[in-house]
């Protein structure tokens, strides 16, 4: 079951990747947002691949364990498990939201051409 799941989420990840390169300069943060149901999708298409592995590998291993722990009926540390998975999908929307919002910016941000004038009027 576990090498199912994680050919699943190989082959996920490939066609995020490789779906990836045609956006162009702006990130949509519905697609982001949308994309977070596949775990560290939102971050692999805002092109933010070290979070997304471990969002991902994350969300993989906490779902793992709670399917484990289900079938051995501790349903305590299951639930405590669902829990913390719950936390990080809540992260991951959040981050491949402000990440799809702010996509670019350091690149269209140049310090040297901002200016602030102050004018006094009487």
């Amino acid at each position: 079951m576990l090498k199912n799941i994680c050919s699943w989420v190989g082959v996920v990840t490939l066609v995020i990747l490789l779906i990836n390169p045609a956006f162009a300069e702006k990130k949509s943060a519905k697609m982001a947002m949308l994309l977070c149901i596949f775990p560290g999708g939102g971050q692999f298409y805002t092109e933010r691949y070290v979070p997304g592995v471990l969002i991902g590998a994350g969300e993989i291993t906490l779902g793992y364990y709670a399917i484990k722990n289900h079938f051995e009926k501790k349903y305590s540390e299951r639930n405590s498990l669902l829990w913390w998975e719950l936390f990080l999908f809540g992260y991951s929307l959040a981050d491949a939201y402000v990440g799809a919002k702010m996509y670019g910016f350091d690149i269209e941000t140049n310090i040297d051409k901002v200016s602030i004038k102050y004018k006094l009027r009487w």
